[in-house]
């Protein structure tokens, strides 16, 4: 832009000013316009493209990120290290999917606690734990005995499976020693359990169908008072919709309904009809207006197979960078975007796998999406809290940040979506200071590659993302905390 050139209005006091002035005076005036514009613009750009991290203001808990076991590929030793492990190349997931035990698919025998209860993935549970993850379970059916058309399978027999209101204390009892069998037989405390997945969906595989209704019935009356009876801490959460629609729709009841919430720590969902626009923009899923407070919110299955998935699924089995950072732009819009404490996708592994429902084939082939997830897994951990930052910057970059203040840690991830490098400028707030953050980075080439240090100047770093990638900066803060009276309020959800 030429600002010798800029037009100035012959009725204004700059315009009269100007024609008094000898020529090489008005020479020099515009010369010195054309500097004070120019630093405008350039003062304009920085302020624009400056990622503001404010350590004090503090948002939701973060519980962790993972994925589903699958029933018919049990994870070997090595798929449990690379995907729970926080190591070198491990990618550093902290939940840990099971399906519940219902007698058929998932099979044992849930009427007394047992080894048989347990079920069988206690060896991966085992597994995760061992590498700092938390374990949740979802039932994907109640027992065949229970069910309206004695089956597991929803569409079998009658059709329209669903728990019979006669067995809902028995049911109860079946939920609470799955709980009991895993501690007492095997030393494995479950974080949470799901009432039921996707209740809104009545399928050929094992499933049921509840109404809004009959969750709050069940909680309220049974489960709830059963796990107190038992002196329970395994959290229980409603309702897991197969879709956010579902979830708001078979939730309201009981998250609206004291006598029910009471017993709930949490709400879940399942992130198929996510659609994104643009570069990276998602649509929200917020937390649904009116219901509890003080509660988890989890999302808890997500993927993209022939029947389901988010309208940018691509065909086959995908690994490329594209894929990924198209799932990291629905993780940063459900943590940084609607709050969410906990994200998850389906399998972890398929070992033939035709479409994008596993993270791996459980052999050399693993996606983008997964070291994407590791970005945030492996860095921001369970008890970590997100803080406020600059969501984006400037087009086709986001950002979120994250705290643990027991070690002083701050965790950064940038992501830039667009096909050519750019840099970025972040800018730490209200917090103790730091010398230097150590970024991670995947993108086409890199897969979780830590790379060389980067300085910190007061408080203030300066860093170039690659194209289409993402990048965790980890950093550890020095010297006291800032004064209390600048903490923001702390969401605890």
């Amino acid at each position: 832009m030429n600002y010798l050139a800029l037009p100035v209005r012959k009725d204004s006091a700059l315009f009269a000013f100007a024609m008094r002035l000898p020529l090489q005076q008005k020479f020099f005036a515009a010369t010195l316009a054309a500097a004070f514009f120019l630093f405008l613009s350039a003062s304009g750009r920085a302020q624009a493209q400056a990622a503001t991290v404010n350590w004090t203001d503090v948002h939701q808990v973060i519980d962790g990120f993972g994925a589903s076991t699958n029933s018919g590929m049990p994870l070997s030793t090595a798929n449990q290290n690379l995907f729970f492990g926080t190591g070198s190349g491990q990618i550093g997931l902290s939940i840990l999917r099971v399906a519940l035990t219902n007698g058929d698919e998932a099979p044992g025998d849930c009427t007394s606690v047992s080894t048989s209860c347990a079920g069988i993935h206690v060896a991966e549970m085992q597994g995760a734990i061992a590498n700092g993850a938390r374990v949740y379970a979802s039932p994907w059916s109640p027992p065949a005995q229970y069910m309206s058309n004695g089956s597991t399978v929803c569409l079998n027999g009658s059709g329209n499976g669903s728990l019979l209101s006669s067995d809902y204390a028995a049911y109860a009892t079946w939920l609470a020693n799955f709980v009991q069998s895993l501690k007492t037989e095997d030393n494995i405390s479950l974080y949470a359990i799901s009432i039921q997945n996707e209740p809104d969906q009545c399928q050929d595989y094992d499933s049921a169908l509840w109404s809004a209704s009959q969750i709050d019935t069940f909680i309220k009356n049974n489960l709830g008072p059963t796990f107190a009876a038992d002196s329970l801490s395994t959290l229980i959460f409603e309702p897991e919709g197969g879709n956010y629609n579902a979830t708001v729709s078979l939730g309201a009841s009981c998250a609206t309904d004291s006598s029910c919430n009471q017993y709930v720590g949490g709400y879940n969902w399942h992130d198929y009809l996510s659609t994104m626009s643009g570069t990276n923009t998602v649509a929200a899923d917020p937390y649904p207006s009116g219901w509890a407070a003080g509660k988890k919110y989890w999302e808890t299955e997500a993927s993209c197979m022939p029947v389901a998935g988010p309208n940018f699924c691509e065909s086959g089995f995908t690994l490329d960078i594209t894929d990924g950072l198209d799932w990291g732009a629905v993780i940063d819009q459900r943590i940084a975007g609607d709050g969410a404490n906990a994200w998850l996708y389906w399998w972890l592994v398929d070992s033939s796998p035709s479409d994008n429902e596993s993270l791996s084939d459980g052999g050399s082939n693993v996606a983008k999406r997964a070291y994407v997830m590791g970005q945030y897994s492996k860095f921001v951990r369970p008890g970590y809290y997100r803080i406020d930052a600059t969501r984006a910057p400037q087009s086709g970059v986001s950002v979120s940040a994250y705290q643990n203040t027991p070690t002083n840690t701050l965790v950064i991830v940038a992501t830039n979506y667009t096909g050519s490098a750019v840099t970025q400028q972040f800018n730490i707030t209200n917090a103790p200071a730091l010398s230097s953050m150590t970024p991670t980075t995947t993108s086409a080439s890199l897969s979780l590659a830590t790379q060389p240090g980067v300085s910190v100047s007061n408080n203030s770093f300066t860093y170039t993302l690659p194209a289409q990638s993402i990048t965790t900066f980890v950093g550890n803060t020095s010297g006291p905390l800032p004064p209390s009276g600048l903490a923001g309020s702390v969401v605890t959800q």
